[in-house]
């Protein structure tokens, strides 16, 4: 049986934890060679070794994707050390300007947010992706082979959470960019689509599931749990391999049926 990605080159942002790190593998499984591009270069490194372990080639880049000569770094090393670019997932995002800083959970009102702080998360959830998209989209052109970009906004670009209007407010505009760029980029043969996630079992979402309003959250799911990162994974597959070929400007939802009504 033919493998979905046979040598297909995928270059992945966020890829040492969560979403980001299950789709370098499920990639890999379908015969991609993966760089793995993250802000923490030993989790990048850690995916690469699990890669090769599947036989396939794999690289690790630490990169700022906020930052533009970073991004332009990280997909030179892509096209130098794999040699060249199908496609792309920008996975990687934060949940809020403190995330990953211990003690520090986001503040709970748009209105007692600061400035950096909101700049803080759309410099990485919007700014990054815009850099990563346009980037690789360049490539691709020059390439003339077609390819996939692949965005992860979230169910919360259609779903408004109190206490979370930088967090919506960038996975919106991740899908908008993908939506703009898919009509801009159709007649190269690149497809762009958003992937909107419900409630995901990563570490991004560890701490909010220990929330005691996450109950109450999670009983608006019809089929009553959270996801695996492999459910966007998989996602990611399709929408990365000829079975999804025929998608642009879409937006899919692993959210377990959140977003139905």
């Amino acid at each position: 049986m033919a493998l979905r990605l046979e040598n297909k080159i995928a270059l992945i942002t966020g890829g040492a934890s969560g979403i980001g790190r299950a789709s370098a593998l499920r990639f890999a499984e379908e015969g991609a060679n993966i760089a793995i591009a993250d802000r923490v270069l030993a989790g990048a490194e850690e995916v690469a070794v699990r890669v090769r372990e599947l036989d396939r080639k794999a690289i690790a880049i630490q990169v700022d994707t906020s930052d533009e000569a970073q991004v332009a770094a990280m997909v030179a090393v892509t096209l130098a050390e794999l040699g060249g670019l199908d496609i792309v997932l920008a996975a990687a995002g934060i949940s809020h300007a403190r995330y990953g800083e211990e003690g520090q959970p986001p503040e709970r009102m748009t209105i007692d947010k600061s400035l950096a702080d909101w700049r803080k998360v759309l410099s990485v959830n919007l700014d990054g992706v815009f850099l990563t998209c346009r980037a690789a989209a360049a490539r691709m052109i020059a390439q003339g082979r077609g390819g996939r970009i692949i965005t992860i906004a979230s169910a919360a670009a259609k779903l408004p959470l109190p206490g979370a209007a930088e967090y919506c407010t960038s996975k919106a505009g991740v899908w908008m960019l993908s939506k703009v760029m898919a009509v801009e980029l159709a007649e190269h043969k690149i497809t762009v689509n958003a992937i909107g996630p419900g409630w995901i079992d990563t570490p991004m979402t560890a701490d909010i599931q220990k929330n005691v309003e996450f109950a109450d959250r999670l009983a608006e799911v019809p089929l009553g749990h959270v996801g695996e990162a492999i459910d966007v994974a998989n996602t990611a597959l399709f929408l990365a391999s000829e079975e999804g070929r025929y998608y642009t400007g879409s937006i899919l939802h692993p959210d377990g049926g959140l977003l139905m009504w």
